[in-house]
């Protein structure tokens, strides 16, 4: 018997009480999609929700026109944020309307909730003194900044993507960001007080160097300065980048002010590792990327080392599973293990999108996704670990860590 979204959202509530309403609606939301009526969109033009086309990771959206801005990340009524993907081809989608002076979320003719946007921060649409656009440096969540040190991932190169990945798909990609372009971007967001409490600095993979990643390293020191000038002492910033060798991480944290590192491992089980990860296996491996990330936590500490999943591709993989209880079983033998070695394991959900390798196949149902987080969730929760960098204010991609502000 088929339902309506609605009617699947009251009947998970009922299974689990405790589960946050407004996460539920978020995953919803993700998995199923939102696009804008005509009259939302024109709204949006003009206004303080008008984010650019430009973005930091070069994503090609469909029905994304230049000329036409499009909102940031969507606020639900308790500050919980939704990002999405407007333009992207959705098969049941939420509607996003205009109507009576509020944005309305509705199923067809259903009122789901009243939303907000994310307002544009107000350096966007300045430029840098080299002419940089400032929203190609940054990109904005809640009170996140993300940037990206190299718009490129050489992982493409002989189609050695992960293959989930959508980034550096959009053919304008600057390569290596300028460090003065960083410098004044951050300058500049600093400017509105308040508006931003993390950095995240991550990019496309660049194993150049002897030894491998060397010149990701040093790319990365440099950024990572040029941001440091902007403060003093140390500053919430977190680098998501590959799994480095343990004197790298020693480097990195005596010549940067960051706070937390984040070698995500994507999948856990070394055959979806090698099926999905073809580059990370080449250049470092499945058993030496799980060994840098627990040396990491000697570098910078207990509960400031993340990694993660790509919750769903565990379920469409060649390699993965045929039934969520098993996929579920393995995502928490995965968080058991990190979780022990004071490692913060979250969960991503996957999206798919017709640039990946993985291309479009059935997403799992919405259920999984809510059994993954709260199971996550209830393992760190034990080990004693809460998340900083990746929580409700800050990134918006990660259920499981949102749940902890009900702790």
């Amino acid at each position: 018997m088929n339902h309506t979204k609605q009617e699947e959202l009251a009947q998970l509530q009922a299974r689990y009480p405790n589960f946050s309403p407004f996460v539920l609606l978020k995953l919803s939301m993700i998995c199923y999609g939102a696009v804008l009526t005509p009259a939302a969109l024109e709204k949006i033009q003009g206004s303080i929700y008008a984010f650019s086309s430009d973005n930091a990771f070069d994503i090609r959206f469909s029905g994304r026109k230049a000329c036409t801005a499009v909102p940031g990340p969507i606020l639900l009524r308790d500050g919980t944020f939704v990002y999405i993907n407007y333009g992207d081809p959705y098969e049941d989608p939420y509607q996003i309307d205009w109507e009576g002076g509020l944005f309305l979320l509705k199923e067809g003719n259903t009122l789901i909730d009243v939303i907000d946007f994310v307002p544009r921060p107000e350096f966007y649409g300045k430029t840098t003194s080299l002419g940089t656009p400032m929203a190609a440096v940054a990109d904005v969540r809640g009170q996140k900044l993300i940037l990206n040190a190299f718009q490129r991932c050489r992982f493409w190169e002989g189609g050695h993507q992960c293959g989930f990945c959508a980034f550096f798909t959009g053919g304008q990609s600057r390569g290596e960001v300028n460090c003065q372009d960083v410098r004044e971007t951050i300058q500049e967001a600093l400017k509105e007080p308040g508006r931003f409490s993390e950095i995240s600095l991550s990019g496309g993979s660049d194993f150049s160097g002897e030894p491998p990643f060397s010149c990701e390293v040093d790319r990365y020191i440099r950024v990572l300065q040029a941001i440091g000038e902007n403060f003093t002492g140390r500053f919430p910033c977190q680098l998501m980048a590959p799994a480095y060798p343990k004197q790298q991480l020693e480097r990195i944290w005596r010549e940067t002010g960051i706070t937390s590192y984040a070698p995500n491992i994507e999948v856990w089980g070394k055959a979806l590792f090698q099926e999905l990860c073809p580059g990370k296996e080449q250049w470092v491996g499945y058993e030496e990327w799980i060994r840098r990330t627990l040396d990491a936590v000697e570098v910078f500490g207990r509960g400031k080392v993340c990694t993660q999943v790509v919750a769903g591709v565990e379920l469409a993989a060649k390699n993965g599973f045929s039934d969520v209880e098993a996929a579920l079983e393995s995502n928490f033998e995965a968080c058991e293990f990190f979780a022990s070695h004071g490692v913060n394991f979250l969960c991503t959900i996957w999206r798919p999108h017709r640039a990946t390798r993985l291309g479009y196949r059935p997403m799992p149902p919405l259920e999984y996704y809510v059994r993954l987080a709260e199971g996550l969730h209830s393992i760190r929760k034990a080990h004693g670990l809460y998340n900083t960098n990746d929580d409700y204010k800050h990134c918006g991609n990660h259920p499981d860590s949102e749940l902890e502000r009900g702790d």
